[in-house]
């Protein structure tokens, strides 16, 4: 496959120099565009989209700052290198401040004119490629992508579009599995500093010694192994995002210090004298209860508050049954297309098993589950038999029925329908027989399983 070599517009007012520069840049395999004016390069640009432009600075009717000036405008992100006999600090600063990525004087050597472009143009696709990587990301991590239809889950996803960009911390709350670090990963990609970093760490992951150096950095000789200086997370964060994951289990001792950092806005690593300026927005999440904490003393009251400035919670997926079927058949897609075979089809029953089971893992477990489940199946439908044991058994523990329900923190009538459909099975969807046990007649009955998995399950048993 053939690579389109790079297209330069080359503008001068002499055409000596344009014949010079054109000859030097085709022997060399670029695709050159003469222009003897401003007006004419800008004319080409709008044409013919080039790569890089190349202008002398000491032109009659437009000169290569005005130029400069113009590309702006009509082609911001088009790098521009200028030429000049008269070469001077001052015209080289101002050609800098305008834009310019480069400034050569005449007379030059042709290598050196070669190296200069070559440079510009590296520069321009490593850019393109940084800039490609972001959309990607942002594409990832886009909320649009979160696999939802639950209105409860819609409103977290109201909640955070609404909050991105403002500059006040966000307090994600939520059970371990339910996406928070996904969250977390939106509200910096919506916000205006989705081009700065996002950097996550997990308080829960490090040593309670190592927290304060890992986010505040330290200077050489601060203690007997900082052989050298440490940059921490928040100046690594500078510009963009610190998330603090499972941020219930920072030390107690170290809050003071990150609540101090939170609002005046500088940090100062150990060891050091001064301070440091940090622009950093903060998003914390937790799978605990901060409230509690801060009641029982192992959370400091005005940091909860600082933190949860904003704050958002994510239902786990029990409260959210109707997201089941949409995230099985994603993971089921995504697991598919990496082990190169097409994606089974889930027979009612196993997906009537999927919807009823508690996952106390949330989406991570249903993910888990899917995974093994298109592992061991062997046709062209994931059947009863492929899912996990405990899916299959709908127990999440060795609970008894009642407190099984209490630590699925099952609502009242999710309750009454798991207990139905479990009669309805007792008697192999014998409706009277269920009604009977029930103490209820067929009528209420019906009307108990108008709209549930479990009606769709015995529709066609109207005979009993």
């Amino acid at each position: 496959m053939s690579v389109r070599p790079a297209t330069v517009v080359v503008v001068d007012d002499e055409r000596e120099m344009v014949e010079v520069l054109r000859d030097v840049l085709q022997s060399a395999g670029y695709h050159v565009i003469s222009a003897g004016s401003g007006a004419e390069a800008l004319e080409c640009v709008q044409r013919e989209e080039p790569d890089l432009l190349i202008s002398d600075l000491r032109m009659a009717e437009m000169g290569g700052h005005q130029l400069q000036m113009e590309l702006k405008r009509l082609a911001p992100s088009l790098p521009v290198i200028i030429i000049t006999a008269f070469g001077s600090i001052q015209s080289a600063v101002e050609s800098m401040k305008l834009g310019a990525v480069d400034y050569i004087t005449k007379p030059f050597a042709n290598d050196e004119l070669l190296f200069v472009v070559g440079r510009a143009l590296e520069n321009r696709q490593l850019r393109q490629e940084v800039k490609r990587l972001r959309t990607e990301l942002a594409r990832s991590y886009g909320l649009p992508n979160i696999i939802t239809a639950s209105p409860k889950m819609l409103a977290v996803i109201e909640m955070v579009e609404q909050v991105a960009d403002c500059a006040a911390s966000v307090l994600i709350t939520g059970e371990s599995g339910t996406g928070k670090d996904l969250l977390a990963h939106g509200l910096h990609f919506l916000s205006s500093r989705r081009d700065g970093p996002f950097v996550p760490i997990n308080c829960a992951a490090l040593p309670e010694n190592l927290i304060e150096s890992e986010l505040f950095g330290y200077v050489k000789g601060a203690f007997t192994d900082a052989r050298q200086s440490k940059t921490g997370l928040f100046a690594a964060a500078n510009g963009g995002t610190l998330f603090l994951d499972e941020i219930g289990d920072m030390p107690l001792a170290l809050q003071a210090k990150l609540l101090r950092t939170i609002e005046d806005k500088r940090v100062r690593p150990l060891g050091a004298t001064e301070e440091t300026p940090v622009n950093v927005r903060v998003v914390a999440a937790t799978n605990s209860d901060l409230e509690k904490a801060v009641g029982e003393g192992k959370f400091r009251s005005d940091l909860y508050y600082r933190l949860a400035t904003m704050t958002i919670a994510v239902p786990p997926v029990r409260e959210r049954p109707e997201d089941i079927p949409l995230l099985v058949k994603h993971f089921l897609s995504r697991a598919s297309a990496e082990a190169g075979k097409p994606a089974p089809e889930v027979e009612p029953e196993a997906m009537t098993y999927l919807m009823r089971y508690g996952w106390p893992g949330n989406v991570r477990e249903l993910q888990s589950a899917v995974h093994r489940a298109l592992i061991l199946c062997r046709g062209s439908k994931l059947q009863l038999k492929d899912l996990p044991p405990r899916v299959v058994d709908g127990r999440t523990s060795g609970l008894n029925g009642l407190e099984e329900a209490v630590a699925r923190r099952m609502s009242l009538e999710r309750l009454e329908t798991e207990y139905v459909r479990a009669v309805l099975e007792s008697v192999n969807g014998n409706k009277t027989e269920a009604a009977a046990i029930l103490r209820i007649d067929r009528k209420t009955l019906y009307r108990k399983l108008e709209g549930s998995q479990t009606n769709a399950a015995f529709a066609s048993d109207d005979t009993n």
